[in-house]
């Protein structure tokens, strides 16, 4: 849906811009559209990035976990592809995609699966405390806290949805604080008395 959206996104801004008679008007609001949209294309980027992180490592995990319990049945590689799919989608998807690589992990070798259970849940914790929200902080110029903040938030105000938009609200909402701070610096600086 973001994709698409990505894509079908400067159509929409035109048709919405062209509603606008007063073009001061225009020209502010199409300045903060341009820089909302980069925001959310920062955001889709940073989550492309966080998945092929993980299924980097889940990759490596399986290598190693198919090498010490001698699966060659289990196909790195492919749950490899499997979980950076998943793993786009943000925050459930590396545990929609350990399910997957567990459950058939469990019809191989139940010490694989147990190990693998075991990765999943210390590589979630680490990508959910640290990799993710040093990411999306770099492409969103967020602090990593304010990312962290706005995902939990998301998650007690919208529960699944709300974590799904939290990050990319977050960055549209620092846009916004941002163009209000700087309009009030203006004003303020237009209406001191010249010497």
């Amino acid at each position: 849906l973001t994709f698409m959206m990505l894509i079908e996104g400067p159509r929409w801004l035109k048709f919405l811009f062209g509603r606008i008679e007063d073009k001061d008007r225009r020209s502010h609001t199409k300045k903060l559209a341009v820089k909302m949209y980069g925001v959310v294309t920062s955001f889709v980027n940073g989550q492309v990035l966080v998945a092929a992180i993980g299924a980097g490592f889940a990759m490596v995990a399986l290598f190693i976990g198919t090498t010490v319990f001698d699966t060659p049945s289990i196909n790195p590689i492919a749950f490899g592809g499997l979980v950076f799919l998943f793993s786009l989608i943000p925050t459930i998807g590396v545990f929609l995609a350990a399910s997957v690589v567990i459950l058939f992990s469990s019809f191989v070798s139940l010490p694989l699966a147990i190990a693998m259970l075991i990765y999943f849940v210390v590589y979630q914790q680490i990508e959910n405390a640290t990799i993710q929200p040093y990411i999306q902080s770099k492409g969103l110029e967020l602090t990593p806290l304010i990312v962290f903040l706005a995902v939990i938030l998301g998650v007690g105000l919208g529960g699944i949805l709300g974590t799904f938009v939290a990050i990319p609200l977050a960055g549209c909402a620092k846009v916004l604080i941002d163009d209000r701070l700087e309009r009030e610096a203006d004003a303020t600086e237009a209406s001191k008395p010249t010497k």
